[in-house]
């Protein structure tokens, strides 16, 4: 698995988030870094009973002049990009940022999480490429336990990646419960679900939450595995996430997580991801979560794409709600 430090275009916000930082500082210092070499970026995914969509970006330096307003320039035109999986394939068609009115509200998602975007409409978004299936192919959906193959060629390069399905696990049960400190009743409460591992080692999840039937949110940690619980049941905290764009900021950690008391509706997408999909979130969280930390560690983002950067991952996802006033 090829592993890269998190210096590609399709992590703009995070750089420009880098570029403030270190501007900031009262002292000047110099330090000299070869630019990266060049580099073309892939995100792209496949989610059940949903089609695929790939973005292809330029790759940056981490500490270049990039300027928000010129995403454009970094999006990659011109790529035949082909989808394969049994014996059935898709030419994904090109199109521009005025396709996100049509898209799922999960796909808008991935999307405005790789820009660190608080979307609030699709006319937040700046103008981009997007390849997805053409709209009289839009029979050509993710199904559980297939692989898909992933084939992309522009002028001399070609691109491969390949990512599966997985059968998909759900909660048994979700409730709600108060906060470990009692004087927290008032205004928060927590979420949390009964989950049975598949008795198979080897599982990787990633989730969701959405409060109310609003936008997806995120928390700061998004995947796990049954490293530890393998086969077993047990109970899980499931943590309200935070509106994208909002990581970086300042976090109050007694109530970060919790649910507060207007939340009627409490959802979370479970997805179950395989392992290559997985070390690619586990390590880009890991490496945003360290960022402005003196004395962190380098974390190297993997990535399971020959001939790029990048990831192309599938999504097994199931869907659940708990109403606190059925």
């Amino acid at each position: 698995m090829k592993k890269t430090l998190i210096q590609y275009g399709s992590l703009l916000a995070f750089c420009v988030a880098a570029i403030v930082l270190y501007t900031s500082c009262e002292k000047e210092i110099d330090i000299n870094i070869d630019a990266p070499k060049n580099a073309l970026v892939v995100e792209g995914h496949i989610e059940n009973g949903l089609p695929p969509y790939v973005l292809l970006t330029k790759n940056s330096a981490f500490f270049g002049n990039i300027d928000i307003n010129d995403i454009a320039s970094y999006f990659v035109s011109g790529a035949k990009i082909t989808v394969t999986t049994d014996n059935d394939s898709v030419q994904l068609q090109e199109y521009s940022s005025a396709f996100l009115e049509l898209l799922p509200d999960s796909v808008v998602l991935a999307l405005a999480d790789q820009f660190g975007l608080d979307i609030q409409s699709v006319d937040d978004f700046p103008p981009i490429i997007i390849y997805t299936v053409p709209f009289d192919e839009t029979d050509f959906v993710g199904v559980i336990g297939k692989s898909y193959d992933l084939r992309i060629e522009i002028d001399d390069k070609i691109i491969t990646s390949t990512t599966t399905l997985p059968e998909p696990v759900f909660f048994d049960s979700l409730w709600i419960k108060p906060p470990a400190n009692p004087a927290l009743a008032d205004s928060f409460f927590q979420f949390r679900g009964q989950l049975k591992d598949p008795i198979a080692p080897g599982n990787y999840y990633r989730y969701f939450t959405q409060a109310d039937g609003g936008p997806w949110l995120l928390s700061g940690q998004t995947v796990f595995d049954d490293g530890f619980f393998n086969g077993k049941d047990f109970q899980i905290f499931i943590p309200k996430g935070r509106p994208i764009g909002s990581f970086g900021g300042d976090i109050d950690f007694e109530t970060d997580g919790l649910w507060t008391t207007q939340d009627t509706i409490c959802t979370v997408k479970l997805s179950m991801i395989d392992k290559a999909h997985y070390e690619f979130w586990r390590t880009l969280e890991a490496n945003r979560s360290s960022q402005g930390n003196p004395f962190g560690s380098v974390v190297y983002v993997k990535s399971n794409v020959k001939g790029a950067l990048g990831i192309w991952g599938g999504y097994s996802s199931i869907t659940g709600s708990y109403n606190r006033f059925p």
